[in-house]
Formats: structure tokens, C-alpha cells, sequence
């Protein structure tokens, strides 16, 4: 009689061949926690890319990369004879391919190409009141597209956690819309009658801008 040993079956895990990375923008978290202009105005952020993902092959190094950034704001303000609103709706947007060309313990380095997206809806209504009245709106819709090459460098201060800021030249080109609608009301003061007429003026630019973003925002990157 023959016997056996019973063994248990080998389990192998299979090993990931891509690394995947989420950024987000930390510069007014190190403005909140180390402010040392003492509330002076700071230079604003440049690049509107608030949070990003990439995907890249271990092997290879190379990979997908997009970036996404919203902002949308509602200003109100009202002196007793001027009030004034304005509302900002506006979106960016980019996708491209790189490669990580360069690799140490701490650090690596990468390039890649990106198409680029933008739109803008931004509205200005304002409205002086006194014995006339007259309201100015002002509407400018936008929307643009092109792209360029990037680059960005990466500090590594743990396994999953990494510090890293890129720069970038994109060239643009759109289409602008601005309306302005001017209306004016007048009371006679003899009748009471009131008397409201409106002018509308509209114009449509052509956009093109060729922009250069330097390497001053820095982003938290987790890698998973």
C-alpha cells in the first residue's frame, strides 16, 4: 500500500504591472499651516488642475494621465445705490499619455503630452438705483481647446505618500462670446409713467493663448 502526504495547495498573488497615482493641490494647506507673509496677498495659483491621476506600466513607465479643476463662485454686494452680482462657473480639463523616465530610491522625473480643454461661463449683473434706474448685465462664455508638453519631478517620503509639482506649455484656441444688455428705467415725473428700454451689444473674439506654467504648485500624490 502506497500513502501520500497530503500537502495544501500553493497560493500565488498575482503581482500588479501598472502603478496608479491620485494628486491633490496642497498649496493653501502649506499657506494655512505655515503662513509667513503675515496675511500679505500672495501670488495666486497658476494652475488650475486641482486634482490629477496617473497610470503608468511598471515595466515601461509609460502611461495615462488626466487632470481635472471646477470653480464656481457667487459674489453679492449692495452699498444702498449700486448692487452687484457676479457668478463664476468655470471648468478645466486635460488628458494625455507620459513616461517616467527616471527613478531613484527617492525620486523620479517623467514627461508627456496633453490635450487640454477649458470653458467658462461667468455672469456680472449690476444695477444703480436713484430717480432712474439702470441694470447692466454682462454674460462671457468661452470655451477652448489644445494641448502641449508637461513635465514633472516626484519626491518619494514613503511607500504610498509622494510630494510633486510639474510645469507645462499649452497652446489654446476658442471661442468667446460676450453679451451686455444695458437697461434703463425712466419715470416721467409728470405722468408716473415708467419707460424701460434695453440695448443689447454683443461681440464674439477669437481666443489664443500660449502659456507657460511654472513648477510652483506642489501636489500630494498617494500612490496605490
Amino acid at each position: 500500500m502506497d500513502c501520500f502526504a497530503q500537502t495544501d495547495a500553493s497560493t500565488t498573488t498575482k503581482e500588479p504591472t501598472v502603478d496608479q497615482y491620485i494628486g491633490v493641490q496642497m498649496n493653501d494647506l502649506i499657506r494655512q499651516v505655515f503662513n509667513f507673509n503675515n496675511g500679505a496677498t500672495t501670488t495666486p495659483i497658476t494652475n488650475p488642475y486641482l486634482l490629477t491621476y496617473n497610470i503608468n506600466s511598471k515595466k515601461t513607465g509609460w502611461g495615462l494621465r488626466a487632470g481635472i479643476g471646477y470653480n464656481y463662485s457667487s459674489i453679492s454686494s449692495n452699498d444702498g445705490i449700486t448692487a452687484t452680482t457676479t457668478k463664476l462657473n468655470d471648468l478645466q480639463f486635460r488628458i494625455g499619455v507620459e513616461k517616467a523616465f527616471w527613478s531613484t530610491s527617492h525620486w523620479s522625473a517623467g514627461a508627456g503630452l496633453d490635450f487640454v480643454y477649458n470653458t467658462n461661463n461667468d455672469n456680472t449683473t449690476s444695477t444703480v438705483s436713484s430717480t432712474d434706474t439702470s441694470t447692466t448685465a454682462t454674460k462671457t462664455v468661452s470655451s477652448s481647446y489644445g494641448g502641449g508638453p508637461m513635465g514633472w519631478l516626484r519626491y518619494r517620503v514613503s511607500q504610498h505618500i509622494m510630494i510633486g509639482t510639474e510645469a507645462s506649455f499649452y497652446y489654446t484656441t476658442g471661442k468667446q462670446k460676450n453679451t451686455t444688455d444695458l437697461t434703463n428705467t425712466n419715470i416721467d415725473p409728470n405722468t408716473g409713467q415708467t419707460f424701460t428700454s434695453t440695448t443689447e451689444t454683443t461681440s464674439n473674439p477669437t481666443i489664443t493663448t500660449g502659456s507657460f506654467t511654472m513648477p510652483v504648485v506642489f501636489y500630494l500624490i498617494v500612490k496605490f
